[in-house]
């Protein structure tokens, strides 16, 4: 008889879900790793204080943006079945 462990739990709330072994923690901290990485390349880092309208329409702030999506959906994807009880929509 096979048993998965799962790396994560689901949100009691909403859709998503926690690390709770040291195989998730590991998963969600190179997510990390890998959009602050992005976010470094293309210079959202590089002007902090500058907060107007034109620098969060530029080029390399939208292709941060994308990559943010981008990033996070293959992170749901390829750690959906480590999810205990699956992902699904969560209600109290």
């Amino acid at each position: 008889m096979e048993t998965t462990t799962y790396w994560f739990i689901p949100k009691f709330v909403g859709w998503g879900f926690l690390p709770v072994t040291w195989q998730g923690w590991l998963a969600t901290l190179l997510l990390l790793a890998v959009i602050l990485l992005s976010a470094y390349v293309n210079g959202v880092l590089a002007h902090q204080n500058d907060r107007s309208l034109k620098r969060l329409l530029s080029k390399p702030f939208l292709r941060f943006l994308l990559d943010l999506v981008v990033y996070i959906a293959l992170f749901t994807l390829l750690f959906a079945d480590k999810v205990e009880g699956g992902l699904q929509w969560r209600f109290f």
